[in-house]
């Protein structure tokens, strides 16, 4: 049979930079960057709880202060890199409901140009990283989370995934610049940690000295603030004021003190249970460090995503006081996973679910599923990639564990 014009023109190869595709990958990624921009467009009217009982307020508030003038004044509880931005568009004569929902559409796409870039350098496949990236565009708790609900968690979200980007590239510099440049937007940047500290151990990409780019560059962003007039130690524990204003188990988030009935507002023993989840989930994660550095293991880029993802969805299950959008980044993780090994889709498609579950009773005030059920249902799917991280640190053992220390 002839080929047609039209196949011969969409198997045209096309070179961007160093990344060789053909035409109607090409044609095709547009389709997905242009029709997420558009369900984002519809859902861009709506207005939560969230943004006209705080954004809005603040915005206000900034406005009538003098915009970046008003950084001196403690208006929200939010750090100073996320005010800087609201005081930038408080100059702006438009929609601030817009204007804000914009910003984190942004890092929504910057988010999914990373996973991309990840999806690539794992399986050098375009066409699992295109759909690596529409995954990311199209996921509901994606664009709930930023189009919807105004929040801004996708922005340092967008930057732990670029970290991840370039501890591949074997570039521990880079790497944890973007984790403190995340942190000073959220202080769930942290949730990547215990990951690169077991990288560190198992000497993959991650030195121990650019940690330091954490406290250094968290330092370097409440600068202007203080300079507006802001209490240096008001901006140095505003994360400590964060921890303290929710004392229950859980906001929401389905995981452990959900079972335990420690929600809010039913709480009944949040302070002593919560204490011991945090020793627990210390535990559980030093446990994975024992385990993988006893281990003389090959570490496959699947391994290291594997561990990441796990390690991040110990925390969350673990760790108390969990907002229930507090699993996005287990989210994107999940994403990459799945890119990683196309069999693992449903493990992805049973996170975002998790999530978009656990945001209704906020969105639009009904539990769709007793939060009890998606939390036991969570704990099903934490297990399984338990279970896939155990059979890969095992098919990837190169070696007997490390000898016992002599008497």
């Amino acid at each position: 049979m002839k080929e047609r014009v039209f196949d011969r023109a969409m198997s045209r190869e096309v070179k961007i930079g160093a990344l060789r595709c053909r035409a109607v990958d090409v044609i095709f990624a547009l389709c997905v960057l242009v029709l997420a921009f558009l369900a984002r467009l519809r859902l861009m009217p709506i207005g939560s709880g969230d943004y006209y009982g705080a954004f809005e307020v603040w915005m206000e508030q900034i406005r009538e202060n003098g915009g970046f003038r008003s950084l001196g004044m403690e208006i929200s509880n939010y750090p100073s890199s996320y005010m800087y931005i609201m005081c930038l568009l408080s100059y702006l004569k438009g929609n601030d409901l817009y204007a804000l929902k914009l910003v984190s559409i942004l890092f929504d796409y910057v988010a999914a140009a990373a996973v991309f870039l990840i999806v690539h350098r794992m399986t050098g496949n375009v066409r699992k990283a295109i759909f690596g990236m529409a995954f990311v565009l199209f996921s509901p708790a994606v664009l709930l989370d930023s189009a919807y609900w105004a929040q801004c968690d996708m922005i340092y979200a967008a930057f732990l995934l670029l970290a991840l980007y370039w501890l591949f590239r074997e570039n521990s510099n880079a790497c944890l610049i973007f984790v403190a440049v995340a942190f000073t937007f959220k202080l769930q940047a942290v949730f990547l940690l215990p990951f690169l500290i077991i990288m560190w151990a198992k000497q993959r990409t991650v030195k121990l000295r650019h940690f330091v780019w954490i406290p250094v560059i968290y330092v370097l962003s409440v600068i202007p603030a203080w300079l507006m007039g802001r209490s240096f130690r008001d901006l140095m524990g505003i994360y400590f004021g964060q921890a303290d204003l929710y004392p229950w188990g859980t906001l929401n988030y389905p995981n452990l003190y959900a079972l335990l009935g420690e929600t809010m507002p039913n709480q009944h023993y949040a302070a002593a249970v919560s204490g011991a989840g945090i020793l627990m989930t210390v535990a559980v994660l030093g446990g994975f460090a024992y385990y993988l550095y006893t281990k003389k293991v090959r570490l496959t880029d699947r391994l290291i995503v594997t561990l990441a993802l796990l390690t991040v969805a110990v925390i969350v299950y673990t760790l108390p006081h969990m907002h229930e959008r507090y699993g996005i980044l287990l989210d994107l993780l999940a994403i990459v996973y799945a890119m990683s090994d196309v069999k693992k889709l449903p493990v992805f498609f049973g996170f975002s679910v998790v999530s978009v579950v656990s945001y209704m009773p906020f969105l639009i005030a009904e539990e769709i599923v007793p939060l009890r059920y998606t939390a036991i249902a969570l704990l099903g799917l934490i297990l399984y990639v338990g279970y896939d991280f155990y059979r890969q640190v095992r098919e990837n053992t190169v070696g007997a564990t490390a000898p016992e220390p002599s008497p």
